[in-house]
């Protein structure tokens, strides 16, 4: 759906181009350009969908999720909730793939525990937002990254300063509503589960290679390889089974494994491929003909009321309501935005974006960020009002009154 909506918008555009007075051949001509500069966020989104496939299928995913499984206690349990799940999703990187691992685990076990939902719902939308925003294998961290032209590592780095604070109080917050007591659990073998699959393993070579500060798709490609010949020696896999893998995803072959570990692949990222190279097509038009030049002035009159980062938060705001897409709000508001950063700013753009538009859409309950997540460990999708670290990051950032960087303005 939301590609034949894009695809509507790129041929509105072009009729726009033409009527203002462009030939199509060169509007085309710009679109290409757009999409050239996407190249590399395109390769390494391939790269992540082939490598969390490999993850799975080598048992490295389920050694993570059976480890974390067994730290849950009820005297901390909404606490422990957001916390396994910020873990999972900062080795793994995606919001999605953690809700239907350790968000799927949490549920089950605050259900056992009779904790509210919504409450639950919101304390695991927070640990799957964690990594989305910060892990070096984060399709959000990598796309920001790209479209400021800035280092990956750098941008990792600033997010955890501005984070540690909210990070703090979503702790305490989780903290002091689980002094209310829950249930003690009866807790699930997880481990039994997966055992029946695979031989769990505990390599995980590219967050070592990040912390390192390799180039992240020499790390991922590495990661593969090793991925590869774990799955060789200790899963016995074949290479034609590897192959479909890393094309179309992981299946488990038991029906209970299948519902936590599946997923994974080439293909799996087809989707935010195909959106990633529409909004490229938008910004290189954009960019090309100036349509946006009114816009990009009213921004600039709203910034100097507001301050940049409100006027980045309200522009967030009203980017992933229309575009429904955190791709889309990153790549939209990153397109409006830009014209309040000077060229040595890009870092400073980098973060406000992390800061805003990567968590603000997943605060839009018809936005396929925060739905999918919710829908997925089957909590109401209110639960994003309990989802404290995702508001709780850009509220902190405006209550201070200096920026995070000397010599910047809010």
């Amino acid at each position: 759906m939301i590609i034949t909506i894009l695809l509507a918008g790129l041929l509105l555009i072009l009729a726009a181009g033409i009527r203002c007075g462009f030939a199509l051949d060169d509007l085309i001509r710009m679109a290409v350009n757009g999409i050239k500069k996407a190249v590399n966020i395109l390769i390494v989104l391939a790269i992540v969908g082939i490598m969390t496939a490999m993850w799975r299928a080598d048992g490295t995913i389920a050694y993570i999720v059976s480890s974390a499984a067994g730290l849950f206690k009820p005297s901390i349990l909404i606490v422990t909730i957001f916390l396994m799940n910020c873990l999972v999703s900062f080795m793994t990187g995606t919001s999605f793939g953690t809700a239907a691992t350790m968000g799927v685990i949490s549920m089950t076990i605050a259900g056992t525990a009779g904790v509210n939902p919504v409450i639950s719902g919101g304390a695991v939308i927070s640990g799957c937002f964690f990594g989305d925003r910060c892990s070096p294998l984060s399709s959000s961290a990598i796309l920001v990254a790209s479209v400021t032209e800035t280092n990956l590592f750098d941008n990792i780095r600033n997010m955890l300063r501005t984070a540690a604070v909210p990070f703090v109080l979503t702790c305490l917050i989780y903290g002091a509503i689980g002094l209310g007591g829950a249930n003690q659990v009866d807790a699930t073998s997880v481990s039994d589960v997966f055992a029946k699959e695979f031989q769990l393993n505990r390599w995980i070579i590219v967050l070592g290679l990040s912390m390192l500060r390799v180039d992240v798709k020499q790390s991922m490609t590495l990661s593969i390889v090793c991925a590869v010949i774990l799955c060789v020696v200790f899963q016995h896999r074949s290479a034609a089974e590897i192959i479909r893998i890393m094309l179309t995803g992981y299946g488990a072959g038991d029906p209970v494994a299948a519902q936590m570990i599946n997923g994974g692949g080439l293909l799996s990222m087809k989707k935010v491929l195909m959106i990633v190279c529409m909004t490229s097509t938008y910004s290189g038009i954009f960019s090309g003909t100036g349509m946006l030049d009114g816009i990009t002035e009213y921004v600039k009159t709203i910034s100097q009321k507001t301050g940049r980062f409100l006027c980045i938060v309200l522009l967030s705001v009203v980017t992933s309501m229309v575009g429904c897409n955190q791709t889309i709000a990153i790549m939209m508001t990153e397109q409006l935005g830009c014209v309040l950063y000077k060229e040595q700013e890009n870092s400073q753009r980098a973060v406000d974006l992390e800061d805003s538009a990567v968590l603000i859409s997943a605060l839009i309950p018809w936005s396929i960020a925060g739905a999918v997540p919710a829908a997925t460990i089957g909590a109401p999708v209110y639960c994003l009002a309990a989802a404290c670290y995702l508001y709780l990051i850009p509220v902190c950032r405006l209550v201070r009154k200096k920026n995070i960087f000397p010599g910047c303005n809010n």
